[in-house]
Formats: C-alpha cells, sequence, structure tokens
C-alpha cells in the first residue's frame, strides 16, 4: 500500500500572510456567525471529547495546550471566523467545509449503489461478468426469440387474449384460420382449425 505523506494540519496566515500566532478561531453553523452561533467542536471524530471555543492558533496551527491539534464538528458544513492576537477579523466564511461534496454533490442513484455495496446480495450482484451473468444470478429468463423458440405452460397475449391450448399433445400446431366461402383448405398441421365463412 501506498500514501502520499501530507500536512494533516490546516494552516492560518494573519493579514499580512505571515503565520498566525496567538490568534483564534470560531466555528458555527453554516450560513451563521459563529462567535454567536457556535458549533460544539471535538477533539475527536467519535464526537466525545469537546474543545472549547475560540480554537487557538500557534504558529499558524490550530492547538491544544500549545500541540498542533485536528478538530471535528457533528455537521455536514460549518462557517468560520478567524481572528488575529488583537481581535481584527482576518477573514469570515459562512461555509468553510472541505470535503468531497464540494466537488461531488449527493446523488440518488450513487447513494443507492452505495448502499446496495454495503450488502452480501448487492456485493455479488455488482460483481457479475456480463448482463448473462446477471440475468442468470437473478434468475430471469432469457425472452423468446423473434422467430421460433418455445414455451410450456399456458400464455396470455397482451390485448389478443388467449391462444389455443391443446390437452392432446400430438396438436402442436394450434393455428386458426378464417377465409371467405369457397376458399381452398390452409391447414397443413396436425391441430390447425379452419373457419371457412358462409356465403
Amino acid at each position: 500500500m501506498t500514501a502520499r505523506v501530507g500536512n494533516p494540519f490546516p494552516f492560518f496566515l494573519d493579514r499580512s500572510g505571515l503565520p498566525l500566532d496567538g490568534g483564534a478561531v470560531y466555528v458555527g453553523t453554516v450560513g451563521d456567525d459563529p462567535e454567536i452561533d457556535e458549533l460544539t467542536v471535538y477533539l475527536d471524530a467519535a464526537h466525545t471529547i469537546e474543545a472549547p471555543q475560540p480554537l487557538q492558533v500557534i504558529g499558524g496551527l490550530l492547538c491544544t495546550d500549545g500541540n498542533p491539534t485536528q478538530f471535528f464538528v457533528n455537521a455536514a458544513n460549518y462557517s468560520l471566523r478567524c481572528r488575529d492576537a488583537d481581535g481584527a477579523e482576518v477573514f469570515y466564511v459562512p461555509t468553510a467545509i472541505v470535503d468531497a461534496t464540494d466537488y461531488q454533490p449527493l446523488d440518488s442513484d450513487l447513494s443507492a449503489i452505495a448502499a446496495l455495496a454495503t450488502t452480501e446480495y448487492g456485493r455479488a450482484l455488482l460483481t457479475v461478468a456480463n448482463a448473462a451473468a446477471g440475468r442468470s444470478y437473478l434468475g430471469i429468463v432469457a425472452s423468446l426469440p423473434l422467430t421460433g423458440g418455445t414455451v410450456t405452460g399456458n400464455i396470455t397475449r397482451s390485448a389478443a387474449g388467449s391462444h389455443l391450448y391443446h390437452t392432446d399433445a400430438a396438436n402442436v400446431s394450434g393455428r386458426v384460420f378464417v377465409t371467405a366461402s369457397g376458399a381452398s383448405d390452409p391447414t397443413s398441421a396436425v391441430g390447425d382449425i379452419w373457419l371457412e365463412l358462409a356465403p
């Protein structure tokens, strides 16, 4: 496995472009003033250890007791205000999240695929090799060909009524011919039926 090495801590600059030192960062509800409408900030991703606000900035890094620290909120987004050691505002942003959702909005189809992939059945379905394997896995029978082919059991055609059903297996055709009076016999197979219209 290969992992890229990078700085896991956000870096804050003052208004002169130097590392912010002695600064304060406030985290609040998205779109609101974070100094008034604060969010609870945590020291752990499990949201069990609360961190007091404002967050300390030392040497450009968010810190706890002088140590660079990662912080977490139990929210999809948040607002952020940064002040320098004199209390002057360095910046304020109403939406500060930097996450995959900024670049790949949630999609109902992708969410359904993700949910499906969490079940054994779904994972098996997602790994079938092709459409034929998928039909086999799902128990979907192949459709009848446009010409020829056989089926078993009774069939009702859409908007056309039932087909002829023979109790005698020797009657394999089941065609019905309706002709004008005097026409020649069109039947040629066992099971064919001929109806001749009266003159």
